[in-house]
This record gives structure tokens, C-alpha cells and sequence, in this order.
């Protein structure tokens, strides 16, 4: 598994040693106390943490971290806070981002259209990245495309919108170009 990028530290909150994120990505995740994180300017070059708790807060999250007192925070703003995808749960949803990758998909007459290799949180919705022969087609996570997901069955159906496989020609287009 991989680490995700789930937002920066921006400030301190309250007196607790409690931290605000920025640039967080989707503040519907969920990240449970004893959840190890790491802290730093990528994921590679980072110390582990572990959650006391998180919660939402205005469009982000406040989390608060063992061992980090407010004197600490100081030092810490600006960095990351990367976390195993395995532990990223979002409200509302059956299944972890490591579930979704590798899942194959479908169209609605069972053809096999390629594999997911990637999953992007986004605001307004995830988009699911789905790699076939052809390249890369980035797949919106909504009811009019995704139409049911199997994770049992590793299995995901589509319906692809009109436009959906011109995004992948697009881009083998530009590839060409350079």
C-alpha cells in the first residue's frame, strides 16, 4: 500500500495541542484514533504519529496527535500529513481506497474495459482512474457512470458517458505531440 497525501498543517487550535489542516482534499475522511501518520514534506522524508483524534472542522479537519504538545506545533506547520490508504475511510462508503485499485472493469455487457490504478479525492467527487491498452481514463464517481461496485468480486461496472473515451485519445494525442 501507499501513503496519501490528506492535507498541510496549517495552524494550531485551542490549547490541546490540537492542529488545522490546509489544502485538505476531502474533509469527509475519517481517520481513527491509533491511525499511524506521517509528518513531513513527502512521504518518504517523514516521522510517524499516531491520531488521538480527528474531526471535522469548517471545510477541513482538526486532529490531535500523541506526543505533540501546542510548543510543538510551531515546527510542524507547513508539513504534510501522509497516511496508509488502507486506513482512509470516507462517510458513507463500504470500502477503502486499497479496495478499489486493481479492481477490473466492465461495461454493461460484461466487456472488460481495464483495471483501476489509481484513486483521486477530489471535491466535488472521487474520480476512479481506470488504465487500459489505450492509456489512462479518469473515471467521475457518480451514479451516472459507476454503476455498482463488487469488491468481493473485484469488479467494478461503468457506463461510459459520451466523451469519457476521448479523454484517453486526447491524451495520446498530446503524448504524440512532444
Amino acid at each position: 500500500m501507499g501513503f496519501r497525501y490528506v492535507g498541510t498543517i496549517s495552524r494550531e487550535y485551542g490549547t490541546q495541542g490540537e492542529i488545522i489542516l490546509s489544502e485538505c482534499p476531502d474533509p469527509a475522511l475519517q481517520l481513527h484514533s491509533g491511525t499511524k501518520v506521517l509528518l513531513g514534506y513527502s512521504a518518504q522524508f517523514a516521522k510517524e504519529y499516531t491520531i488521538l483524534q480527528c474531526s471535522p472542522y469548517k471545510n477541513t479537519l482538526k486532529i490531535q496527535l500523541k506526543g505533540v504538545q501546542g510548543s510543538d506545533i510551531k515546527s510542524l506547520i507547513e508539513t504534510g500529513i501522509f497516511v496508509d490508504e488502507q486506513y482512509i475511510l470516507r462517510k458513507n462508503e463500504q470500502y477503502y481506497i486499497s479496495e478499489i485499485i486493481g479492481c477490473s472493469v466492465i461495461n454493461q455487457a460484461g466487456e472488460h474495459l481495464g483495471v483501476i490504478s489509481d484513486v483521486w479525492i477530489m471535491p466535488a467527487n472521487d474520480v476512479w482512474v481506470m488504465k487500459t491498452e489505450q492509456g489512462e481514463i479518469p473515471l467521475p464517481v457518480i451514479d451516472d457512470v459507476i454503476i455498482s461496485t463488487d469488491i468481493s468480486k473485484k469488479t467494478i461496472t461503468v457506463y461510459m458517458m459520451e466523451g469519457l473515451l476521448d479523454l484517453v485519445r486526447q491524451h495520446a494525442k498530446e503524448d504524440e505531440e512532444y
